[in-house]
């Protein structure tokens, strides 16, 4: 293999295929630093056993607070995050992050995720009908894109027609970062609070049957506060619609490019439930698990981080792992048994919204290959191409024909 570049996680090569490199770097240097181009340092984790160690480590914190005085420190300068990112549970640590997950549990839970399986199903055929008719259409842009942000937003109790500025917040916010010199994100940041807190001042007012109304009416030790509520409408809106938009356009890209397992699923619609964890370690629809700073002086794989460095814990790496996948981890195969992987991370940080998710995903790629059994891509693979973000790992573009 040739030298890695010094920034090989940034290159457009490792963006469109990393798992030859990600081979690589768990063969000779499992847990290792990598540069930053601010000329800070972080450290990537890239085996299983080290990563799932990784993600429940409390030495490796997700405190949003953590984060900003250490980038403070880098920066020379004191930056704060905004209310509307520090007061969520993906963002916090316990003794804060425990009520808040005990909330957001008791709203969240599959059974409210599977009654929605109908509802996302009409979401599905909609979009659909659109474009049926057609012959072709880009599925990021007109199917991937849009089915999780309408259903997110039905979840919070808006009216399914505010989609369209739910996903225009939703891009915005994938691109957040303390430097903003023309206040574009803020704006959105802005607009996306206005929104949401007029949305819990009418279900304050007339609660219904939706996530911010089941918070809202929640038995005092479940109770949250206004920000804390806010904030929660905001990590689903960007995380949230983001990584299940990249999940489902992973799945549908992986049936298409894989014939015989699609067949196999439509002539035993029984096997789609059952085959999406293997559907999801393949896909890779998270590229790093949110990053972590240590704490404290932690050990793993032989190495010791150092207290005081930023910590990426690399899921793509550890869902292809030849250590913990040892039958053919490079291969979609449908019926491996329970795979295990970390697309959703693992310990007290695990994503309270897998189970919608996977709903979404699973309906929507079942329902469009059922509507549209002679789908095909209208480009070689080769042409597909993938976006550079931190967290998700998302298609450009998937265009289709049929």
């Amino acid at each position: 293999m040739r030298t890695l570049s010094k920034y090989w996680m940034l290159t457009n090569d490792f963006i469109q295929n990393p798992y030859p490199v990600l081979e690589h770097i768990r063969e000779e240097r499992p847990v290792c630093e990598v540069a930053m181009p601010d000329g800070g340092r972080a450290w990537i984790i890239t085996r299983y056993e080290d990563a799932r160690a990784a993600l429940a480590d409390p030495r490796f914190s997700r405190d949003i607070n953590v984060h900003y005085a250490l980038l403070s420190k880098r920066l020379g300068r004191q930056v704060s995050p905004p209310a509307e990112y520090s007061n969520h549970l993906a963002n916090l640590e316990p003794p804060r992050h425990t009520p808040l997950r005990k909330a957001i549990s008791f709203a969240f839970t599959p059974r409210r995720a599977e009654s929605m399986r109908a509802r996302i199903g009409e979401i599905a055929g909609e979009l659909l009908d659109r474009m049926a008719g057609r012959g072709s259409a880009d599925l990021i842009a007109e199917y991937a894109d849009p089915l999780p942000v309408i259903v997110i937003a039905e979840l919070l109790g808006a009216s399914a027609d505010a989609w369209p500025d739910f996903l225009r917040w939703s891009q915005a916010l994938r691109a957040y970062s303390v430097d903003d010199p023309a206040g574009r994100l803020q704006r959105n940041i802005e607009e996306l609070s206005q929104c949401m807190s007029g949305l819990i001042a009418e279900k304050e007012r007339a609660p219904g049957d939706d996530l911010l109304s089941a918070l809202l009416q929640a038995d005092p030790e479940r109770k949250l506060t206004h920000t804390e509520i806010l904030s929660t409408g905001f990590a689903l809106i960007s995380g949230g619609n983001d990584t299940t938009a990249s999940l489902l356009g992973g799945v549908l890209a992986t049936l298409l490019t894989h014939p015989a397992e699609r067949a196999a699923l439509l002539a035993d619609p029984q096997r789609w439930t059952t085959a999406m964890d293997e559907l999801i370690r393949y896909v890779n629809p998270i590229r790093d698990a949110l990053h972590r700073v240590s704490v404290a002086p932690v050990e793993i794989g032989g190495v010791t981080i150092p207290a005081d460095e930023v910590v990426v814990i690399s899921v793509m790496s550890a869902n292809h792992d030849e250590r913990r996948f040892p039958d053919r981890p490079e291969e979609l195969v449908l019926d491996r048994p329970k795979p295990p992987h970390l697309s959703f991370g693992h310990g007290i940080h695990y994503c309270s919204g897998a189970h919608l998710a996977k709903v979404i995903t699973e309906v929507g790629a079942h329902r469009l290959f059922e509507r549209l059994p002679s789908i095909d891509l209208a480009v070689a693979p080769s042409e597909l191409r993938y976006l550079q973000q931190i967290l998700a790992r998302p298609l450009a573009a998937l265009p289709a024909r049929w």
